[in-house]
């Protein structure tokens, strides 16, 4: 048999192949530099060969590995047609072999993550940096962890995002990301090319339309009372503050004004850059004093008491358990089948939404319901115009949190709304 030879590199074509007396080629016919070297003993291993820089350049072999398991024909030429693609890029595979070795000895994703955060985002990202460093952390660390750099492919980071599919914007957040290390980490030459580039942006979402109904809300307000250390505390004050939970989650006494009863939240912890300045309901207070007024640290602390309550994910399943118990029961006690009953999705951003939608049927009009929960715009204003701005909408967004906290009460207790729920414009009537 010749020493060179061409054809169809597949599973048929390889297992007819028999040993000669000295090695010989097959070149597959389809795709140029992928072939099969059969060795006297019979062995069959798959390579690529290749030439960099024209003609006149030294011809490499490179060895994709022995035929069976795990390299089958189709894995192979994936392969080959990988390092095709990085030699028409100008990139020599055993350049990058070498590479990826060098980098897997010291470089692994989780301490990426530090090299990445210290040398690009905290210079380049500014106040956002520590958040982009946080997502991170608690989506893309649990999944990569560990596993070197280089050897990070697609497959891998379709598991970090397949993970977000329910949270969209999440899931576009950790994309960007991820594709900013990725890609400082190419341009360092840290790895040979990004995987990122294989992997589309996350489409964007329908803007969510959920509104959690009067039963849900008592049977999430009482499911509240189940949760253990602050969590409770947590959701509830959610559900009357109407904030944002990364606000209430860190919220520290020194933002608090006992005897006003206002939440000064400063712009650093805030969506939109502004500071905002929320009023304290009656039944904010009370949860409050339940707490336990203190003068520093954080109102709702960890178990280690020094840093914000957190593990949302675990106390949402258990919260939603306690409220479709509670939702069954509601239907039991109404004679209705308890089997039937069921929790559509939620989440608790949802609050916000389902609070705002009571406070317009309770006749707050919406720009007074966008104050509340500060989805205004507006660049930063100091001085005299600034303090005015923040104390612009106080009397309107009291009278419409404590129209929220009244009914909520009466949802919860079965009694009727208070008379004096005072809408401003009637005031002014």
């Amino acid at each position: 048999m010749a020493d060179v030879a061409q054809g169809k590199l597949n599973k048929r074509t390889i297992d007819a192949l028999d040993k000669a007396d000295r090695d010989y080629f097959l070149w597959d016919e389809d795709l140029s530099g992928f072939g099969l070297k059969v060795t006297p003993a019979g062995g069959k291993v798959f390579l690529f060969q290749y030439r960099l820089g024209g003609r006149g350049s030294k011809t490499k072999r490179w060895t994709i590995g022995r035929y069976g398991a795990p390299w089958t024909p189709a894995q192979a030429r994936d392969e080959a047609e990988r390092l095709s693609i990085l030699v028409s890029q100008g990139v020599d595979p055993m350049a990058e072999k070498k590479d990826r070795e060098r980098v897997r000895n010291t470089k692994s994703f989780v301490a990426y993550v530090e090299t990445f955060a210290a040398g690009y985002l905290e210079p380049e990202w500014g106040k956002s940096w520590q958040q982009a460093k946080r997502v991170l952390e608690r989506h893309a660390v649990p999944v990569l962890g560990d596993r070197p750099l280089p050897d990070i492919g697609a497959e891998h980071l379709h598991q970090v995002l397949d993970k977000l599919r329910d949270r969209p914007g999440l899931q576009r957040s950790t994309w960007a990301v991820l594709s900013s290390l990725f890609r400082w980490a190419e341009k360092r030459e840290d790895i040979a090319r990004s995987p990122m580039g294989k992997i589309d942006p996350p489409s964007g979402s329908k803007a969510r339309k959920r509104v959690l109904t009067p039963d849900e809300l008592v049977a999430i307000w009482n499911a509240s009372f189940t949760l253990d250390g602050p969590r409770g505390a947590l959701v509830r004050l959610l559900m009357i503050t109407l904030q944002r939970r990364s606000e209430v989650a860190g919220l520290p006494w020194a933002e608090l004004e006992k005897g006003k009863g206002l939440w000064h939240l400063p712009g650093e912890r805030t969506k939109n850059g502004l500071d905002h300045l929320v009023p304290l309901s009656g039944s904010a207070m009370a949860e409050l004093e339940i707490v336990g007024w203190k003068k520093s640290g954080l109102v709702l602390p960890s178990s280690t008491g020094t840093t914000a309550v957190s593990n949302f994910s675990d106390m949402k399943t258990a919260l939603d358990t306690a409220t479709l118990a509670g939702l069954k029961k509601m239907a039991a006690d109404r004679g209705e089948d308890a089997d039937a009953v069921t929790l559509t999705p939620w989440r608790l951003h949802d609050l916000r939404r389902t609070g705002t939608t009571n406070l317009q049927a309770l006749g707050f009009p919406i720009e007074v319901t966008e104050r509340v929960i500060n989805h205004h715009q507006g660049g930063e204003v100091s001085g005299i115009r600034g303090i005015y701005n923040l104390y612009e909408y106080l009397d309107e967004k009291t009278n419409a949190l404590n129209g929220w906290a009244a009914r909520l009460s009466s949802l919860v207790t079965g009694a009727p709304m208070p008379s004096n729920v005072v809408h401003l414009a009637d005031a002014r009537a």
